[in-house]
């Protein structure tokens, strides 16, 4: 089943645009990987939302130690959201159905 998983992250302001081009490059990074995913990077005010939707939690799980080291990279740029909910807010979901 498809699967959509998101990370949102408030970069301080002043490394904004250093946070917005190193998820750029995220992107891109699953560009070149070959695997059937669509990859969004979404801004909405002073926050940031990396999205992604594959085919199947498979992919997800197999990437998941990479991508978690990844953001501990990027950790000190970002704005601690809560003590229990760190520097990010992620939630990944299923896709009932697309268009």
């Amino acid at each position: 089943m498809k699967t959509i998983s998101t990370i949102r992250m408030k970069p301080i302001p002043e490394h904004f645009d250093l946070i917005t081009d190193k998820l750029k490059d995220r992107v891109d990074i699953w560009a070149t990987r070959g695997a059937d995913a669509k990859v969004y990077l979404v801004q909405d005010d002073d926050e940031l939302m990396f999205s992604i939707i594959l085919d199947g939690m498979d992919t997800l799980i197999e990437n998941q130690d990479e991508a978690l080291s990844f953001l501990d990279t990027i950790r000190k740029y970002l704005i601690e959201y809560s003590e229990e909910e760190g520097h990010t807010r992620a939630r990944t979901s299923f896709v009932l159905k697309e268009s």
